[in-house]
């Protein structure tokens, strides 16, 4: 506990040096930048558990003239803690310090950085991309610890580029979206007072029928109006002695009732958590029409016993059928809970 108090005190202490001027700022991100590299090349080796989180989107953009966007975000952290003075508890959680987005769009490639401080702000950007002529552009921006940007760096010097304000809303929709991902909020859901327009069996074959489909547009062997998918890979290691452990998350998004101008609606989901000795599996399907989920399957295996759970809702979200071999079930609540949650980081990837 002194040790925790120490630190705190030492933090407070800092908080209330003078204030740095532009020279002194600048070095300090320089050697923070350099820190970063050493630490990103550093991740997963030398015994450490990698701590990073990988999103790769891909977007139709047009049908007509064939383009894409193509866009990998890299995103590197590791653990911050936040001490409680009075009793020298803390709890943690997960922060970036370096973010990389590498963009594809009607073959143009764009490059950019951010690099966080200790406190999670954003310190310094960097972004180079090509212009149709050719010419490749370069920006630097510094920010101080307000996040007010105090110098800016173009090559060619071109001013009419900005001031560093696009990059930090940028940093800023990246950091919420990372929040989204690692802290799921499990809400309850919003019961309807709908009344259903099937029974309980045809609303059944309804989603097998829609699920067979959505398997389909996913192996692509059905079309897929303007489709848009995300992949999500994290690799952590919780506080402790436990394992490593690797989540993937799989979104299959479509613009809704075949209009290009309309929002784009995430009709499949698929997650994936393995770490030594455990695995589990899981399926969210959404109704084409209404987006609601509809179906959930979940598979979990430890040390060789396997356990499955299915659910299925009807128009007003209740559950009319659970399958499940398990002596443990919800109903379906904890899908319930968790899909508004994810849904809320697709349509934040999306920029919806």
């Amino acid at each position: 506990m002194t040790r925790n108090i120490l630190f705190v005190l030492m933090c407070m202490l800092s908080l209330n040096t003078p204030a740095q001027n532009k020279a002194e700022r600048i070095k300090q991100i320089r050697e923070m930048y350099a820190q970063a590299q050493a630490q990103v090349a550093n991740n997963g080796k030398d015994g450490n558990a990698a701590k990073d989180m990988t999103i790769s989107t891909h977007e139709l953009v047009s049908q007509e003239h064939d383009v894409h966007n193509e866009t990998e975000l890299s995103f590197f952290f590791h653990e911050k803690r936040e001490i409680d003075v009075s009793d020298g508890s803390f709890t943690a959680h997960e922060q970036p310090y370096f973010i990389i987005e590498k963009n594809t769009q009607h073959f143009h490639y764009t490059y950019r950085e951010f690099l966080f401080d200790a406190n999670g702000k954003l310190a310094f950007a960097y972004a180079r991309w090509e212009l149709d002529n050719g010419s490749i552009v370069e920006h630097r921006y510094y920010f101080d610890t307000k996040g007010q940007c105090i110098e800016t760096k173009m090559n060619p010097d071109t001013p009419d580029y900005g001031n560093g304000q696009e990059s930090l809303k940028m940093a800023n929709r990246y950091l919420a979206i990372f929040k989204s991902i690692m802290e799921v909020e499990e809400k309850n859901p919003v019961q309807s007072n709908a009344t259903p327009t099937r029974s309980g069996s045809d609303q059944i074959k309804y989603i097998r029928t829609q699920y067979a489909t959505a398997k389909d547009k996913v192996a692509e062997k059905l079309y897929t109006f303007y489709p848009y998918t995300i992949s999500i890979t994290i690799h952590n290691q919780e506080e402790g002695d436990c394992p490593p452990v690797t989540d993937e998350y799989n979104f299959y998004g479509e613009k809704s009732n075949n209009d290009a101008s309309s929002a784009t609606e995430c009709y499949f989901l698929s997650i994936h958590r393995s770490l030594s000795g455990f695995d589990h599996y899981g399926e969210f399907l959404l109704d084409s029409q209404t987006h609601q989920l509809i179906f959930n399957y979940s598979r979990g295996a430890e040390e060789g016993e396997v356990r499955e759970w299915r659910y299925y809702f009807d128009e007003a979200g209740r559950c009319i059928e659970t399958k499940s071999n398990a002596e443990e079930v919800d109903n379906g609540i904890s899908a319930q809970r968790a899909i508004g949650s994810y849904l809320k980081t697709f349509k934040l990837l999306t920029n919806e």
